[in-house]
């Protein structure tokens, strides 16, 4: 893996969301079904408003039955789930992407000593388009006054949008802990694999390697703790949230850093903080500029709506503190709606392990 990151070189980035705790598929398709049965997650992110080239990020994303096929094995149990999620992208009036991402399987392997293993693939359909009209091409340009002429331009027959699919590959291990032999404790790490053969991403002509997305490798972690008895009727649990992502070797490396704490009541909330640094490798290689990005306060919800059914309400917003600064990008808004339902059955469920272990809606749906 260390020389398959090093062969590459940089083209361009994926959109990031800051809220990737939120288990979404679009960071690893290992994470279908891995916190419950059914699952429907949308999310918005409208970044640096104050820019007028601003960019708008949607997603959809479906969870689906974690039950499709269950067999013992070696004293355990393999699961197999899948998911979907639509994507949209627009950068400006010029250029729309749209993502349709299939995980026909997701494998939840569950090991002795109470460990998880997940295994994920996944089949983005990339569908682009592009507004040739808005464009403006030197040949239209009137050096002696300010009217635009036609075009000389050969334009190809399919120029206006451009199609492809994209494999993606993704892995879990998750461990459950014991504290005071009474409280559960969970962690995990995960690696995913996106673009295993770079596509092309050209609607004029094959460019070559100028034009096609580079791999990007993540690797993210998380850990969610329990309180002893002293202060559980006052909180329910805290969570630390690691991501590091890179695409190409000499592109800008991102490494996200989270803590937040969920207090206990009928109605959950869960506030904390997200810090973003950067880090870009210069083209010798060997020198490295790191920048801090943004500090993000997130705010989260949770409440039940029916039976067996929750909602989850997320804000975060980015405060930029690079060289862009928070003047210039005025704001960064991310805001995502989360329906769960639970089946109260005994089914593997590496996020909870045991059934009733479920630490984010115990207090809310399980009361």
């Amino acid at each position: 893996l260390l020389i398959l990151v090093a062969s590459f070189s940089v083209k361009g980035q994926d959109v990031s969301f800051s809220q990737f705790d939120l288990n979404m598929l679009y960071m690893n398709p290992a994470l279908a079904g891995y916190e419950q049965n059914f699952r429907i997650l949308t999310a918005r992110r409208n970044q640096w408003v104050g820019i007028t080239e601003k960019f708008n990020s949607n997603i959809l994303e479906f969870n689906l039955s974690s039950n499709i096929k269950k067999r013992r094995i070696s004293g355990g149990e393999i699961n197999w789930t899948g998911g979907i999620y639509f994507i949209e992208d627009r950068a400006n009036t010029v250029f729309k992407s749209y993502q349709i991402g299939i995980v026909p399987w997701t494998f939840h392997f569950q090991l002795p000593k109470k460990m998880y293993i997940s295994m994920g693939l996944q089949n983005t359909l990339h569908f682009n388009t592009l507004d040739w009209s808005r464009l403006i091409f030197s040949d239209q340009i009137n050096e002696f006054d300010d009217n635009v002429v036609g075009s000389n331009v050969a334009l190809p027959a399919f120029y206006t949008q451009n199609s492809f699919l994209d494999p993606s590959f993704g892995l879990i291990l998750t461990k459950h802990g014991t504290l005071n032999n009474k409280s559960n404790n969970t962690s995990y790490i995960g690696f995913a694999w996106h673009h295993l053969y770079p596509p092309m991403k050209s609607f004029y002509n094959d460019q070559g390697e100028a034009t096609k997305i580079p791999q990007k490798f993540t690797f993210h972690g998380q850990y969610l703790g329990s309180f002893d008895d002293v202060v559980t009727e006052s909180f329910n649990f805290w969570k630390i949230s690691y991501k590091h992502t890179k695409q190409g070797s000499n592109s800008i490396q991102n490494d996200d850093l989270g803590l937040s704490l969920s207090f206990a009541n009928n109605i959950q909330l869960e506030g904390g903080v997200f810090y973003r640094v950067s880090r870009q490798v210069l083209e010798d290689k060997e020198k490295a500029s790191l920048m801090s990005e943004s500090i993000i306060p997130t705010i989260r919800m949770r409440l039940g709506i029916g039976n067996n059914v929750g909602m989850e309400i997320s804000y975060s917003y980015d405060y930029n503190i690079s060289k862009l600064n928070n003047i210039n990008a005025v704001a960064t808004n991310e805001v995502s709606l989360n329906l769960y339902y639970f089946k109260r059955k005994s089914t593997i469920c590496p996020a909870q392990g045991e059934w009733g272990n479920n630490k984010k809606w115990k207090n809310v749906v399980f009361n």
